[in-house]
């Protein structure tokens, strides 16, 4: 393990600037950013999905690689609560099976993507069987580096967004949604009383969190890193945002099962150990969003 971990600081240093990485869900919201990324920094990147009625499983590819970004999920909170059992094959079988792929392959890391819905509500169990698979994604990352030597890192994302976040896909926020609807000319929707409070993290700070998570020179061991601004916002604050330059109209819903309350990234162990810190404040991911002026106003 010594002699590993020793070797791992060597190689890493000395590697070249071009890496080969597997992209695990680059067909998605955040793997296809982060596939385009690396392209773009010279890497030699290859991207697997799911398709139509299968999972990754059946096209794990036979040749080696440098690092692998496993993204690919079923990250819908709501879902997993109405399918626990067929979410569970998705996202906890699947990385089972990769992180025993990566280690027949002489992989030197895997960076899985996993996210704040792990850490649940108020007591800190999770509140929706996807935050519960998360973190048994993360236990068995940290098991495969105690096991195999096998390098694991795990990066919480809170909730990512960005202005060409597709409305209705996996990692949809309230953001998109609401995006989506001003387009349509229709009402915008707020779940619950509007209190609840988010972490909004723009989706090209969480691709630089995975590169940087690749870069890095240390052995992390299955350590587990949150990945967001550090600062929580309310819905209602975002609501008076758009407010202040949009004349639109509001309806409230009933709040929706296994959501959580509020969510707020602690990211000092990140900016320390990744040498990684956010480029968008909400602000200015608000303004990308709705392309106006907006006013800072709570």
């Amino acid at each position: 393990m010594v002699w590993k971990k020793l070797m791992h600081g060597l190689v890493n240093k000395w590697m070249t600037t071009m890496v080969k990485c597997l992209v695990t869900g680059h067909k998605g919201y955040i793997g296809s950013h982060l596939l385009e990324r690396l392209t773009a920094l010279g890497h030699d990147v290859v991207g697997i999905d799911i398709k139509d009625g299968e999972d990754i499983l059946h096209c794990l590819p036979h040749e080696q690689f440098d690092y692998v970004f496993h993204l690919a999920a079923c990250p819908r909170v709501q879902y997993s609560v109405e399918h626990p059992s067929y979410i569970m094959k998705q996202n906890v079988l699947v990385t089972s099976t990769l992180l025993e792929w990566a280690k027949d392959h002489n992989v030197k890391r895997v960076i899985l993507s996993s996210s704040a819905a792990a850490y649940g509500d108020a007591d800190g169990f999770p509140s929706s069987p996807y935050g519960l698979h998360k973190l048994i994604n993360e236990m068995e990352c940290k098991l495969f580096s105690r096991l195999y030597d096998l390098d694991t890192i795990c990066l919480r994302y809170f909730n990512v967004y960005s202005e060409n976040q597709k409305y209705g896909g996996a990692y949809s926020t309230v953001i998109s949604a609401w995006m989506e609807m001003i387009r349509q000319d229709k009402p915008l929707r707020i779940d619950g009383d509007g209190y609840q409070s988010r972490d909004f993290i723009h989706v090209d700070d969480v691709v630089g969190a995975n590169i940087s998570a690749m870069k890095n020179h240390s052995w992390f061991g299955g350590k587990t890193y949150d990945v967001g601004t550090g600062q929580a916002v309310s819905v209602k604050y975002i609501k008076n945002l758009i407010n202040s330059c949009q004349n639109v109209e509001w309806i409230y819903a009933p709040k929706r099962n296994g959501d959580i309350k509020h969510s707020l990234a602690n990211i000092s162990k990140t900016k320390k150990d990744l040498n990684w810190k956010p480029t968008v404040s909400i602000v200015e991911g608000l303004k990308r969003c709705f392309n106006k002026e907006l006013r800072n106003e709570s």
